[in-house]
């Protein structure tokens, strides 16, 4: 079997390194590479993925939208959220689902614990904030909280959620277990912040869905107020499961694919 992440730009993606670990682990022959596909060339996505023979693929940015429009079906989650990140192909139907809030959910779940009555503010409003939020209405009991810069943006939103703008999360943010960064702040060393770390519960737990760096600025400031940290690598590792079980019907070897993240991460890990 033949599978791909389509993204642009893709050369950073961890993807591949990961899928090959789990398939050699699980003395699989199968394939997997990164396809960069530019916006003003996806027109062509159809013949491009068919050229290529693939059973499968992955969609990261700025994709996950877009290929709403070329697909035969989606899961009722994926149409929830209004995102794919996972394509299936079967009899030649394209078949479209959403793994990321799944993935981030089920790390969090072996971080955290039972998620039931668990307060959650999540921060940002784009498509990996839908899919936590759809992921953890489904095993939580408490209304899920979503925080964001522009309020339009929660426009589109068919989710049941508390919406705030990101300017009020000072006065409430005392009053959740959980908080999870989904906007962009902290990526590729950037030392900005996303919120106020002042009035938090003593024993929240501060999450980020980015990995790269290990640590962002959000976690940082997180620790030194000594609050638990989580970061996005969970997430990565799962959503990637969540995939190779929809294309294979297989369970992966999540440990491996932990492994081969971080040894690439940091290749002096040992």
């Amino acid at each position: 079997m033949k599978f791909a992440v389509i993204g642009h730009p893709i050369d950073h993606s961890l993807s591949p390194h990961m899928h090959h670990a789990n398939f050699k682990s699980l003395n699989l022959d199968y394939g997997y590479e990164a396809l960069n596909i530019p916006p003003a060339h996806f027109e062509h996505i159809r013949d491009i993925i068919s050229d290529k023979a693939l059973d499968g693929f992955n969609v990261t940015i700025p994709h996950k939208e877009r290929i709403i429009e070329y697909l035969d079906e989606m899961s009722d989650e994926a149409r929830a959220i209004g995102a794919v990140n996972t394509v299936k192909i079967e009899n030649g139907k394209w078949i479209g689902y959403n793994t990321d809030g799944t993935g981030f959910v089920k790390g969090l779940q072996a971080k955290y614990g039972d998620l039931t009555d668990a307060h959650i503010l999540i921060l940002g409003a784009g498509g990996a904030s839908k899919g936590i939020a759809y992921a953890l209405s489904q095993v939580t009991d408490k209304p899920i909280s979503v925080a964001n810069r522009s309020m339009s943006r929660f426009k589109d939103w068919q989710l049941d959620i508390q919406s705030y703008s990101l300017q009020d999360v000072a006065s409430i943010a005392h009053q959740f277990d959980i908080i999870i960064n989904t906007t962009p702040v902290g990526m590729h060393q950037s030392q900005e912040s996303v919120m106020s770390f002042e009035q938090l519960k003593p024993d929240v737990l501060v999450c980020d869905i980015i990995y790269i760096p290990f640590q962002t600025a959000f976690l940082k400031e997180a620790a030194e107020k000594e609050c638990a940290t989580y970061n996005g690598l969970d997430m990565f590792i799962y959503q990637g499961a969540e995939s190779f079980k929809i294309w294979t019907g297989l369970d992966s070897d999540i440990m491996t694919m932990r492994n081969a993240v971080i040894k690439k991460l940091n290749p002096t890990t040992t």
